[in-house]
């Protein structure tokens, strides 16, 4: 389970000190302890790793308690993260197949998660690199896509493709084509694949990650690990490999990227605000306002995000909301 995550489109709630992961804006757990929660009885406690920057140690323990933690030494994107586990994994457990989640994800039921994830250990026993795709019902912006190609197998309401390709992120018109192409699906980020083939893959694909992490694991230090490059699996390893499959998803999914993701939580009213905490107000349309800490009054404003905390307050057009990490910048 990945859980180093900055979740900077959900500033100033989301911190460095507790990011998106830790918040409990959509339930009354945190987003990592409800990803724990989804897991339990297809995996032991033994079974389970969480992958955290060195600084999330204290926070983690806080919220899961006594579990097994891997700590990065520095953040370098989701190959190292990926990597690191799978090595850990297989000093632990030899050779087997292992999952990949984020644990900052809503997914829902459990159930059909399941099935999905025993449907993507059959493939992965057979070579493959499966990732999960979602159908879109939106033309969604914020999200990567996969094209995927002929039917592989099917198992009951699980069903394989090969993959076809990526794409990352793509613009209003090309999204809205997308939904009408039953060949693209969202790429979930979630993952399966045999410890070893892939560890074949990165070493392949990314010799640079696996010789670094590799002896970051066999010497312990943190110079080695530094030197590591910064990369995605997708981009990385996904990509570039000809073992990539995809099973559609049939459960409900959600990365909740950005303060859009309220507008599917909460009920809005009649002129389409999602107002959550001390916030209202008169003439305002189509606007999402939230405040735990201080009340919060608008007058006649319509399309805007405001947000208020003991940290900061947000004010953000809608359409900007995917656009939040140039405002850090």
């Amino acid at each position: 389970m990945l859980a180093g995550g900055r979740g900077e489109r959900f500033w100033p709630l989301s911190q460095p000190s507790c990011p998106k992961q830790f918040l409990s804006i959509f339930d009354d757990k945190p987003l990592l302890v409800q990803t724990m929660e989804r897991t339990q009885g297809y995996f032991t406690k033994e079974e389970r790793l969480f992958i955290i920057p060195r600084e999330l140690r204290g926070l983690t323990r806080k919220h899961i308690g006594n579990e097994n933690i891997v700590v990065e030494p520095v953040r370098r994107n989701t190959a190292p993260a990926i990597c690191l586990a799978a090595m850990v994994l297989r000093r632990r457990f030899g050779d087997g197949v292992m999952h990949v989640m984020p644990a900052d994800h809503l997914i829902k039921p459990k159930r059909a998660f399941i099935s999905a994830l025993r449907h993507g250990e059959k493939l992965a026993r057979n070579g493959y690199l499966v990732t999960y795709g979602i159908r879109p019902d939106r033309p969604e912006t914020g999200y990567g896509y996969i094209r995927i190609g002929r039917t592989i197998g099917s198992s009951g309401r699980n069903r394989s493709y090969e993959g076809a390709g990526f794409t990352e992120k793509p613009g209003a018109a090309r999204a809205r084509q997308y939904v009408r192409n039953r060949r693209y699906l969202w790429n979930s980020g979630i993952f399966t694949f045999r410890v070893q083939t892939l560890l074949d893959e990165i070493e392949r694909f990314v010799p640079e990650v696996y010789k670094g992490v590799e002896k970051f694991v066999m010497q312990g230090r943190v110079r080695h690990f530094e030197r590591v490059p910064d990369i995605s699996i997708d981009y990385g390893v996904m990509e570039k490999s000809q073992r990539l499959c995809v099973v559609e998803g049939n459960f409900a999914w959600d990365d909740v990227g950005s303060w859009l993701a309220l507008e599917r939580y909460f009920k809005p009213d009649r002129a389409q605000n999602v107002l959550v905490g001390d916030a209202r107000g008169i003439q305002i349309a189509d606007s999402i306002m939230l405040s735990y800490d201080v009340p919060l009054r608008a007058y006649d404003v319509e399309g805007i995000i405001v947000v208020v905390s003991q940290h900061g307050v947000l004010v953000c057009s809608k359409k900007r909301a995917q656009d939040l990490k140039k405002l850090f910048k």
